[in-house]
């Protein structure tokens, strides 16, 4: 009876330290999602860092466009857009400049916000990013009689989510 006791004792002893060798771990996860607003290409690929724009004589800057689309994480907010400045191309002396105009989905930028309704460009709702949406950089002047040089510049856009709901 003494053995059995001591086997008992032994055992539970084992089992006691098995036990006592289990950890348990626990991690708390937090995420803070911003509303985010985004624009790519129409096959979700970033927009080029740089374009070319094509001198034609006689008609000047030829416009470059591209389809693009907008992504967001809302179900709810329309979309502004504007330009952080207006485009200008300046020449390499610095002495001549082409203004550039700049339009989304037939709309012209400027440096105070246009708003892209939900409605008319997420009608399929977001996951798969905005329906494509025509981006046109072009010579805001028809003036064709420009001064030979390499003319550079930037367009910067802006996207944010309105804080206005869809309509």
């Amino acid at each position: 009876m003494k053995k059995l006791f001591l086997i008992t004792l032994a055992s539970a002893g084992l089992l006691s330290a098995v036990a006592a060798q289990a950890v348990q771990q626990n991690i708390t996860v937090t995420a803070n999602v911003d509303s985010s607003v985004g624009i790519t290409q129409s096959d979700g690929s970033p927009l080029p860092s740089s374009i070319a724009m094509q001198y034609m004589p006689a008609r000047g800057l030829i416009p470059w466009q591209d389809q693009v689309k907008v992504w967001t994480n809302s179900n709810t907010d329309n979309i502004n857009v504007s330009l952080a400045t207006l485009p200008v191309l300046t020449d390499d002396t610095a002495k001549n400049t082409i203004p550039l105009t700049v339009s989304l989905n037939g709309t012209a930028l400027a440096t105070t916000a246009s708003t892209l309704t939900y409605a008319s460009i997420f009608p399929a709702g977001t996951t798969n990013g905005s329906s494509p949406l025509p981006l046109v950089i072009s010579q805001t002047s028809g003036d064709t009689n420009l001064a030979a040089g390499t003319y550079t510049g930037v367009v910067s856009l802006i996207l944010a989510q309105a804080t206005s709901p869809k309509s």
